[in-house]
């Protein structure tokens, strides 16, 4: 039996699809209303910025190293979420990584289809990289975010860039052809209709254009060799288990360092649910690969 936490989780992802006949707007105002139940610390470091033609926020927690930054991709199927609903989430990662966080407001779909919001990303890792006396950069993000962050790493590599330092997803949305076997074999675990919304707002990212043949909006189909240091984060009761799974096993087999942590009973994005005590640790275990991987570099 799911713990109370676990439960509250659920019923925050039911929310988000609690109304049959939602418009983007609605979408986009039920996701504010899940997000505004993480309420930013009193301490947090708060500066919004122009992040290179995007708008971005820094978040820090007090005391942690100017030298690393870790640049946030938010969740919300490229069609709903921003940097405000995930400054509470982007103080996290920075106490838990020792970096200043960076979270990027990225242009949405359906209005700014693929490539925008990857332009966006990219743009925002240069800002960062730009920084005087940033040394370290790191990327990570959740769900579309995820598949953003994967995209991103593939097109520095392919532009010739200085790559990130490293890269954590958290349940990376990464296959837009929708052909992960447990959107349909553990959509009955899923308090999210995954396969729907992969199919709807996958659509409007993409344009129009067909996504195995454009790996760049879904990377699960991108030359993934050469890539960073990874680490990739799954629950075991969510659709989109597989774009992990499939993720994971695709690096590897282009040669890649890549980790993979699958939360047992836990659902899409949990890191994302500051009053999870399992988000909480998951938090730590992805600090301390980012820290670890800050230090190496």
């Amino acid at each position: 039996m799911a713990s109370p936490e676990v439960q509250r989780a659920r019923d925050l992802l039911t929310h988000l699809v609690s109304e049959p006949e939602a418009t983007m707007d609605d979408y986009r105002r039920l996701y504010d209303e899940v997000l505004a139940n993480f309420k930013l610390p009193a301490d947090a470091e708060v500066e919004h910025v122009d992040a290179g033609g995007v708008p971005a926020i820094w978040v820090s927690a007090p005391g942690t190293s100017p030298e690393q930054v870790v640049v946030v991709v938010h969740g919300g199927g490229w069609c709903m979420g921003n940097a405000k609903g995930y400054s509470e989430f982007g103080y996290r990662v920075s106490k838990a990584a020792d970096a200043r966080a960076l979270v990027v407001d990225y242009r949405l779909a359906p209005e700014n289809p693929f490539p925008a919001p990857l332009d966006d990303v990219v743009a925002a890792y240069r800002f960062a990289r730009a920084q005087d006396g940033a040394k370290r950069v790191a990327l990570l993000g959740d769900s579309a975010g995820g598949g953003l962050v994967i995209s991103a790493l593939v097109k520095l590599r392919e532009d010739g860039e200085v790559p990130p330092t490293a890269a954590v997803t958290l349940s990376p949305l990464v296959d837009l052809a929708g052909e992960g076997e447990s959107l349909q074999t553990r959509a009955h675990l899923d308090p999210l209709p995954a396969a729907a919304l992969v199919g709807a707002m996958g659509g409007a990212y993409l344009g129009g254009a067909e996504p195995k043949s454009t790996p760049l909006a879904s990377p699960l189909y991108a030359d993934l060799s050469g890539l960073p240091p990874l680490r990739v984060l799954v629950g075991t009761d969510e659709g989109l288990h597989d774009d992990s799974i499939r993720l994971v096993e695709k690096v590897k087999a282009a040669g890649g360092e890549v980790e993979l942590e699958i939360g047992e009973d836990l659902v899409h994005i949990w890191p994302i649910f500051s009053f999870l005590p399992e988000a909480q640790a998951s938090t730590e275990r992805f600090g301390e690969f980012l820290r670890k991987r800050f230090a190496e570099a």
